[in-house]
């Protein structure tokens, strides 16, 4: 929330890609913000960090986070857009719980967000990531998927005939474009 004062207009999406302590008010008080948000043409729900050696309770926990706060957008008349983020192998398959928790209440065939920024560093972060987006594709079947910072094709290039990716550059490339 801290850059949203540099949209140039309210004919946009805003999203919270940043550390999750600067979100933090829009996780416990999300009425605070309700005022200010129902201006955007739509909301993208907080990237919640779900790091890939995160404790599984704080990843659960995270993801509920996302789509309470969407929920609740939602329910105020906010168009809202799911931003989807997995951790390791426990959140985006059922090899230790019984529900894919990345994808629990988020829509099927319908446009969703997702992250690369921090996400595709190392050879580690890059295998998750694609597992995680390819369970993703074939859990919720979007019609478009948002991408935030870098879309590199040894990732998404497989996807593409069957998936529309649009991409976004993160905010530290368009800070360092002049945009």
């Amino acid at each position: 929330m801290l850059k949203r004062k540099y949209a140039n207009t309210f004919d946009t999406a805003i999203c919270e890609y940043e550390h999750d302590y600067h979100f933090a008010e829009l996780i416990y008080n999300p009425e605070s913000m309700y005022e200010e948000l129902s201006h955007y043409s739509a909301f993208i729900t907080p990237d919640s960090s779900l790091y890939i050696d995160m404790p599984l309770c704080l990843q659960i926990a995270n993801s509920y986070f996302n789509r309470a706060i969407g929920a609740y957008f939602q329910s105020k008349g906010i168009y809202v857009i799911p931003n989807i983020r997995w951790g390791d192998e426990r959140t985006f398959t059922k090899c230790e719980l019984p529900e894919k928790v990345a994808f629990l209440g988020a829509p099927k065939h319908s446009i969703v967000s997702v992250g690369t920024y921090g996400c595709i560093r190392t050879s580690q972060d890059k295998y998750y990531f694609k597992s995680g987006l390819d369970a993703m594709l074939q859990e919720l079947n979007p019609k478009v998927v948002l991408v935030y910072g870098r879309m590199p094709d040894s990732i998404f290039q497989e996807y593409s005939n069957d998936t529309k990716f649009v991409q976004y550059d993160d905010w530290t490339t368009r800070k360092k474009k002049g945009d």
